[in-house]
């Protein structure tokens, strides 16, 4: 299959030098002076500007800009950190403290140019040693992308993008005027077993592909009713001007916004390859279900995890009969022909994440980020889903904000407002307050659930070509990219700290970060 796609797709080469440009490199714990120890709060431009230890979340933060991964303490001096050999768009702490991560292969994947490409997965341990890797190959058809999933029982899940041909596209019911890039890319869920060997292999796959329909071609099996079946995906549901156009509906500078930043003006095609943009996933291992955030659509839709490797592809069987069709879907009815575009409720989210163990406890918690020029503001949402149990009377909930249990970030104009245009994360933490990442400002803020903020930190890692460098404590961000995908806070009694055997691990604070 992967030779005949190669064959029909729009042909790319990779940088024949690509392989040369990774190195071992190991960790390094930190190092320097702690440049602004005695810098009070209200004097301080960057790292930690804002501090109530009475009412934030004691613990741990973990950050990843460029290669580098960074854990940080309450005033922002790092306590450790890796250094991977590829750019890292996400990382986690397992609970025997190593770290699992992705990597870039943007070098190695010209074909998939795309905000959030990945392409490798790997898990290392707290000296950066490598325990197992594993890349979706070859990267002429497949690139992970965004986000991973740690699962109970030790497996990965991992989002994956497969170029589709636009024969293959057209097979499908795609319209030919939604074809500008001459493919498409299917979305993917792969679940990964590590084998031990220093390897992973694939033990579950869902594919987006498998749960279509169209109304346009009646000669294809997938051909019926769009809005009788919720359940599944109109592949001919594309936003005009594709992700760019979601995010900016007019399509011009919006000029400043609350954060200080522009929304800038991006050229997007209808129909674009990356049509889906699925840019986050989670999965609940009470109910056995993932949901997925679907980018370019403003909806999260969820899907059975509880189905065998035949089941998945079809339409029935699984723990909820349905096979891996689409259980439940939320925020924007146009999507499946359910309303109109007044009961949009989601705009251009990232972070949807399920809530367990924490406040809150079986909801759906996410980071909404807004659009240009109609809805220029962001916030996080929480929202309660219709049966806790994993049982959906409905494929698709109107419900919208009468759902929506708790929510932080004032409107545009209003004192406290922000405007994310893309990236940006959220997590609840164990006391009930929310680690909120303002991504393309590179922000972390912790609020109460009276939206009162009590942390707020301000990256001073600019992120380079190939290195990062350090804004200097008194000066002001005024240019550079200090992006961050997600900050995730951990509780210190967080089973990762507890070492080898009895011994907890020694977190020494280090140097701070600005210089």
């Amino acid at each position: 299959q992967g030779s005949r796609l190669k064959e029909s797709l729009p042909h790319c080469e990779a940088d024949p030098s690509a392989s040369s440009r990774h190195s071992d490199v190991g960790s390094h714990t930190p190092r320097g002076k702690m440049s602004n120890s005695n810098v009070p709060l209200e004097e301080r431009t960057v790292g930690v500007l804002d501090r109530d230890d009475a009412k934030m979340q004691k613990g741990y933060t973990l950050f990843s800009a460029g290669r580098e991964t960074y854990l940080i303490d309450e005033d922002g001096r790092v306590v450790h950190e890796w250094r991977s050999s590829r750019n890292v768009f996400c990382g986690y702490l397992l609970p025997n403290g190593n770290l699992l991560r992705d990597g870039s292969e943007n070098l190695e994947a010209p074909c998939f140019q795309a905000g959030g490409a990945a392409g490798f997965v790997e898990e290392v341990t707290w000296d950066n040693e490598v325990v197992w890797s594993h890349a979706m190959t070859p990267y002429s058809t497949f690139l992970t992308h965004h986000d991973l999933q740690i699962m109970p029982n030790g497996n990965v899940l991992v989002l994956c993008w497969q170029r589709k041909s636009k024969d293959e596209a057209m097979a499908a019911g795609r319209r030919p005027d939604l074809l500008p890039d001459g493919e498409v890319w299917d979305d993917l869920v792969v679940e990964l077993a590590p084998d031990g060997k220093g390897g992973a292999a694939v033990v579950w796959k869902w594919s987006m592909w498998d749960h279509l329909v169209q109304d346009y071609d009646p000669n294809r099996s997938n051909f019926g009713d769009v809005a009788a079946h919720p359940e599944l995906f109109d592949i001919n549901f594309c936003p005009p001007g594709g992700k760019a156009g979601a995010r900016n509906r007019d399509g011009k500078t919006a000029g400043p916004n609350p954060s200080g930043l522009e929304v800038a003006k991006v050229e997007g095609k209808t129909g674009e390859k990356d049509w889906l943009h699925i840019n986050a996933m989670s999965y609940d291992a009470v109910r056995d279900q993932i949901v997925l955030s679907v980018n370019s659509v403003s909806e999260f839709i969820i899907v059975d995890h509880g189905t065998t490797t035949d089941e998945v592809s079809g339409h029935s069987g699984g723990k909820r009969g349905k096979g891996g069709d689409i259980l439940y879907r939320f925020g924007n009815p146009q999507v499946a022909r359910q309303g109109s575009h007044k009961e949009q409720v989601l705009f251009c989210q990232h972070s949807v994440k399920f809530l367990r163990g924490v406040p809150g406890d079986g909801n759906i918690l996410l980071f909404n980020n807004g659009r240009a020029p109609d809805r220029q503001w962001s916030s996080v949402d929480e929202y309660r889903l219709p049966d806790h149990t994993g049982e959906y009377e409905r494929s698709y909930s109107s419900a919208g904000r009468k759902d929506r249990v708790w929510t932080f970030g004032p409107h545009i104009g209003r004192r406290g407002s922000f405007y994310c245009t893309h990236i940006s994360a959220c997590q609840r933490l164990p006391n009930g307050n929310t680690l909120v990442t303002m991504g393309p400002q590179g922000i972390l803020v912790e609020v109460t659930p009276d939206g009162e903020e009590v942390w707020r930190y301000v990256s001073p890692v600019m992120i380079l070509e190939g290195a990062v460098g350090y804004a200097r404590q008194g000066d002001t961000r005024t240019s550079g990219r200090f992006s961050l995908f997600f900050g995730h806070r951990y509780a210190p009694n967080h089973p990762a700290f507890n070492g080898d055997g009895d011994q907890p691990r020694i977190l020494t604070p280090g140097r701070y970060l600005e210089v």
